[in-house]
């Protein structure tokens, strides 16, 4: 990036905003003059007041708040509408008093989104722990934790404990279990069930609407719901996929083997979704 770039991103920047980081700069420099304990203090005080002030996002639903933490949340809050507006339009059409499964829910935008409408019962998965924690706190500060099931659990093909690469201290950041994005310094066990197992042996609902955005995972979560997909109450999937890659005409292939085709498809920052129907008639 070179000077006159930093120096129009800086034209841009409100000068409260830069009121507000030399400020905070200072109060940083402030808590490391203290002695531990009251730092300490301190710092968990503030840090609590800042999770308090959540941020207002508005929707056609209605208003929604999300908890800001770490530098990924609040863009991932403000593009709710902007960033996969396919997938909103998607969610409108749900049929009333539908079940909608939200798997890699990520901090929850599209779980809270479909739980707006009051009419729709979703169940939200999400295995990295941090994630985890955004997507909860997010339910709970909008009133939505009664209406929304969250699991702290990954879809997969069978029931398996996998590791997960992950930062605790990245929240909102996309993970891997496959080892094939930027690297992180941790790692995270996580419990691996089918969808099959979930509504067999754990009692879940079946799904009438699915979203799967596990880049990678997706051919595995379809195989863990051979015998769900075969059910009629499963009406679509809406799947970030790429029709014309290799693990893209899988996917097509094993959907079209439970009666699936896909009816729409949607581009977005080199990212594909489709959405997987039952034929008509």
């Amino acid at each position: 990036m070179n000077s006159d770039t930093v120096s129009r991103d800086h034209q841009r920047e409100h000068p409260e905003e830069v009121y507000a980081k030399k400020q905070f700069n200072l109060l940083l420099y402030r808590l490391q003059q203290l002695p531990e304990t009251a730092r300490a203090r301190l710092q968990g005080r503030f840090t609590q007041a800042l999770l308090d002030q959540t941020l207002a996002v508005e929707t056609p639903l209605g208003p929604l708040s999300f908890v800001l933490l770490g530098r990924t949340a609040a863009g991932r809050a403000l593009s709710l509408l902007t960033k996969q507006p396919q997938t909103i339009e998607w969610i409108n059409s749900f049929r009333p008093n539908s079940v909608f499964w939200d798997v890699g829910a990520n901090i929850g935008v599209f779980t809270l989104y479909a739980a707006l409408r009051g009419d729709t019962k979703v169940v939200a998965f999400e295995p990295a722990g941090v994630n985890y924690f955004m997507l909860a706190a997010n339910c709970e500060a909008n009133n939505l934790d009664s209406h929304v099931e969250c699991l702290l659990v990954g879809l997969g093909s069978e029931r398996a404990i996998a590791r997960l690469e992950v930062s605790q201290f990245a929240p909102a950041k996309s993970f891997s279990f496959l080892g094939r994005r930027d690297p992180h310094s941790g790692r995270q066990a996580a419990l691996i069930l089918s969808t099959d197992q979930l509504i067999e042996e754990y009692g879940l609902e079946c799904p009438n609407y699915i979203k799967i955005d596990v880049p990678g995972l997706t051919a595995d979560i379809i195989a863990g719901a051979a015998r769900t997909l075969q059910r009629q109450d499963v009406r679509e999937l809406h799947i970030e996929c790429r029709e014309d890659s290799k693990i893209g005409q899988r996917i097509v292939e094993m959907l079209k083997r439970h009666g699936f085709v896909a009816a729409n498809r949607s581009t977005h920052g080199g990212s594909t979704d489709t959405t997987f129907a039952r034929p008509s008639g």
